[in-house]
């Protein structure tokens, strides 16, 4: 057995079991679902993982001088995972990707202790361990019928063999400082007292404490804790032709002393009130295809939607799936001189915290840094313990929500220019109007956020990706003037989109987050330089107009009434008045 980190010193919080009680509670119920679940004429157990999460989580949101929302709770749930037959042979088909754990009776039973009783706890395990073992059981029939029925090309082993580890953390108990948070956030709010044409404006703080227990029948016990906050800045504004757009600024940390002060939390407040004075005079162009330059932030959530998620190891296996990449190792997929990993150990982009740093996943496995793409050329996946086609190993990237079934999966996606080799951004900016008049084009788009993307990577859909962008210039080809637009978002398919990098730059941004897929959402960061592309399209995203309220907000009734005009034209609306 490997030891990881380091040990833990005796502790015990008040009203609360020692750290290593619970994980010894788990592992004694481990082994005697593990010996006892037996059905004559069905397969046994041949491995077993338990796992809880307690969360201390503060939810706080500030608007107009007012708290909105404070709330402050502490939860817990368990997670077992049973696999019956092998590890050539088991109860798990497609990687588990279409598995859907929510849907399952079992998902009625993950709720634990809030305070950790140990007799409770060890109930609660055998209550769950029963039903998924029973799925277990079904599952693996089903698996069987499947191939007698279908013939699972891509199929492989069951499950990777690993060494057993053991790794703990120090637990803290400490309370968010709630008060002092509140001050603040209800403060700075009081701005939008003077800003009547922003909507739905606010200022939120999420912190979370996440303590997590896991073994395995292997022998592996872990213990972690991560924090992650947010804090986060939004507001909306109404345009002249009935669009809602929005403005707003994250921020990303991981541990309660990263938290900025206030004169750095009212700088981000300025910034967006000016961005949303700059959106409400904006104008839209519709539909654009020509050139774009991303910045690092922006090709980040790029590469992430279009790459990141093809690179999963389940999706070269599972049914259904569109296995992009599946037969492409050792090919060119990039341009020359880029080079993509992801390293869940970085906790750290220069000063910026990383939110997909861990340092053990959710199968047990430590996290290690994984080359993906070497010079432009393929050279791996993402793994988990599902075996993908020319590796029987799991490089940690196992990760999940706590609920659903873990799969391969992003923590922290780098992409980066070999040494030497990238342009400055005003290079790029002189390249991206020289590709505009070279293709016959007026102007040239530079996209320098995304608020979100998502992608499509099964066989029976479009492959596509797309991102909703939340600063977008035009720029003019010959003169070089830009001018801010809004209502587009950016929309592409995957190979093509990457194939028309033409040029990166050197200095990386990141963009971080949740990440949603089939086992659920998890904190992930992206690192890219900005990239050129010779052509990439936008759509218009609006449909729908909608007019001005026919009252003001109460703290800025001058007694005036009426609709500034009729009905508003084109628009969707983004978020309710």
């Amino acid at each position: 057995m490997t030891a990881v980190s380091r040990l833990i010193p005796p502790y015990n919080p008040p009203g609360l079991p020692e750290p290593q009680e619970i994980l010894d509670v788990m592992q004694r119920e481990l082994r005697r679902s593990l010996d006892g679940m037996v059905v004559p004429g069905s397969p046994r157990p041949y491995f077993m993982l338990y796992a809880l999460r307690r969360v201390h989580a503060l939810r706080l949101r500030a608007a107009h001088g007012a708290l909105l929302r404070s709330r402050d709770q502490t939860h817990a749930h368990i997670y077992a995972d049973v696999r019956v037959g092998s590890h050539k042979f088991d109860n798990v088909i497609d990687g588990g990707l279409g598995e859907g754990a929510e849907e399952r009776e079992s998902n009625d039973w993950i709720d634990a202790p809030d305070d950790l009783n140990l007799q409770a706890l060890q109930i609660a395990l055998w209550k769950l361990t029963q039903l998924k073992f029973d799925e277990a059981l079904e599952d693996y029939y089903d698996h069987k019928k499947a191939t007698l029925s279908e013939y699972l090309r891509d199929e492989v082993s069951a499950m990777t063999r690993e060494r057993p580890i053991v790794h703990r953390e120090v637990l803290h108990h400490d309370d968010f400082p709630r008060a002092a948070w509140e001050r603040v956030l209800v403060d700075l709010s009081r701005r939008f007292l003077q800003h009547p044409e922003i909507y739905d404006p606010g200022i939120s703080l999420s912190a979370e404490r996440v303590h997590r227990w896991l073994v395995t029948s292997e022998g592996t016990q872990v213990l972690t804790e991560d924090v992650f906050i947010q804090i986060g800045i939004e507001g909306w504004v109404l345009t002249e032709d009935g669009v809602y757009v929005e403005g707003s600024r994250q921020l990303y940390l991981r541990a309660v002393e990263e938290v900025p002060d206030r004169a750095t939390l009212e700088r981000a407040l300025d910034e967006v009130i000016v961005e949303l004075a700059q959106l409400r005079e904006a104008e839209s162009p519709g539909a654009f295809i020509g050139p774009a330059l991303l910045s690092g932030q922006a090709a980040s959530t790029l590469f992430h939607e279009a790459l990141g998620h093809r690179l999963e190891g389940e999706r070269l296996v599972a049914r259904g799936e569109s296995k992009t990449f599946a037969r492409k190792k050792g090919e060119r997929i990039l341009p020359p001189g880029l080079n993509v990993l992801d390293d869940p150990t970085m906790t750290h982009c220069g000063k910026e915290p990383l939110w997909g740093s861990y340092r053990v996943d959710d199968e047990g496995v430590p996290a290690r840094r994984t080359l993906l793409v070497e010079d432009g050329v393929l050279r791996g996946f993402l793994q988990s313990r599902t075996p993908v086609p020319g590796s029987e190993h799991s490089n940690g990237h196992g990760r999940h929500d706590g609920v659903e079934r873990p799969m391969a999966r992003m923590g922290n996606f780098v992409v980066e220019g070999i040494a030497g080799q990238g342009e400055t951004w005003e290079a790029l900016k002189l390249r991206l109007a020289e590709l505009a008049r070279f293709q016959g084009r007026r102007q040239g788009v530079i996209i320098r956020r995304i608020l979100a993307g998502e992608t499509s990577t099964a066989d029976y859909d479009f492959q596509v990706f797309k991102g909703v962008l939340a600063e977008v210039h035009l720029v003019d080809a010959t003169t070089g003037v830009s001018r801010r637009i809004r209502d587009v978002e950016l929309i592409g398919t995957p190979l093509a989109a990457l194939q028309r990098i033409v040029a990166f730059g050197r200095d990386s941004e990141t963009d971080q987050g949740f990440c949603y897929a089939e086992s659920g959402s998890i904190p992930v960061s992206g690192i890219a330089p900005p990239i050129l592309l010779s052509e990439l399209e936008l759509q218009q995203s609006s449909t729908t107009g909608y007019h001005d309220p026919l009252l003001p907000p109460p703290f800025a009734d001058d007694g005036s009434r009426g609709r500034k005009g009729g009905l508003r034209s084109r628009g969707k609306r983004r978020k309710p008045v």
